[in-house]
């Protein structure tokens, strides 16, 4: 398929809005593995640099210098190079990645909602159903667990717990007082005597959802009038005095904002209005489905990408920490 996403299998269309094989129903890690197109490995092979070309008779002669220390990250399926890493960096294979999850949560028949990967393979990633949800009234919010991977060395293994509304699938990932709802590891060792660390984490990931509910009814039980809203609004995208140089960025924030307004005034749930709650999801709803989007990837593949790099919603973030 077209853009970033290089593999990946969705369950019911759930997750994301069902980007790539759609099966009918979450799937347990060895058949997760097949479906999302990662059952292959990585290879750590020496790295080799030509210097300069050189004519011999009807040949050509190339001086190759080994490169000390670096080395070349290999995918056996097509012998694709993913990425450059250090002496200290250690492969953590996609089998590996499945049987830790289900390893910290305790449950070999773990369902997964989505996994694939990004960018021709340096990044992967699983999403895990940890089956429990919060919720007021008829707006559910699905709890998972992402662990997202890079074979490219250019970010750590992580896991974190990401919230995800039923309603419109926009995924809110609140900085709750601080509370932690992931964990990070470096490409230093194996994941055997990460696994207590990783247990422990999730235990503090799973607080963090009942944090969750509790936030979402005192942000729906919070009143936002006309002028906090515009207070905030004014603070969190604030319109320059119109110039001949600036004319279509003021033109575009102006938009910005009344979009952002029908959408506060205009909850998915009517007993919502007027609430701190309907003006989070009116700037998630902003973010992830209504502003435009850069590069050729559809905007579902966005919104998958930024979830798993952790940047889906930084003006709704800005808007809870003022609310």
């Amino acid at each position: 398929m077209p853009s970033e996403v290089e593999n990946m299998f969705s369950a019911r269309e759930s997750a994301w809005h069902g980007l790539g094989v759609i099966t009918d129903d979450a799937l347990t890690s060895s058949e997760a593995i097949i479906k999302a197109g990662l059952d292959w490995n990585v290879a750590l092979k020496p790295l080799i640099a030509y210097d300069g070309v050189s004519s011999y008779n009807s040949g050509t002669l190339r001086n190759m210098i080994e490169v000390p220390d670096n080395y070349a990250t290999v995918r056996d399926l097509d012998s694709s190079v993913l990425g450059v890493v250090g002496r200290r960096y250690t492969p953590i294979q996609n089998l590996d990645c499945f049987d830790f999850m289900d390893t910290i949560v305790d449950d070999s028949g773990a369902k997964y909602e989505t996994a694939g990967s990004l960018y021709n393979g340096r990044v992967v990633w699983l999403l895990l159903n940890l089956n429990k949800e919060v919720g007021v009234d008829d707006d559910i919010t699905k709890n998972y667990l992402l662990l997202t991977n890079s074979h490219d060395g250019s970010s750590s293994l992580k896991g974190l717990t990401t919230p995800i509304r039923v309603v419109c699938a926009n995924t809110l990932r609140l900085a709750i007082d601080g509370k932690t709802n992931g964990f990070s590891f470096r490409h230093t060792s194996n994941l055997g005597g990460k696994v207590a660390q990783a247990r422990s984490t999730l235990a503090s990931a799973l607080t963090y959802v009942d944090e969750f509910q509790v936030e979402m009814e005192r942000l729906l039980d919070e009143e936002v009038n006309d002028e906090r809203f515009e207070d905030i609004m004014s603070k969190v995208m604030p319109i320059p005095e119109p110039t001949l140089d600036n004319i279509k960025a003021v033109t575009r924030i102006t938009n910005n904002r009344d979009t952002i307004k029908n959408l506060f005034y205009k909850p998915e749930f009517p007993t919502h209005t007027n609430t701190a709650w309907a003006f989070i999801n009116a700037t998630s709803n902003f973010e992830q489905w209504v502003s435009s989007i850069r590069g050729k990837s559809s905007r579902t593949e966005k919104i998958a990408q930024k979830t798993i790099a952790g940047t889906e919603s930084p003006i709704t973030q800005k808007v809870y920490s003022l609310l």
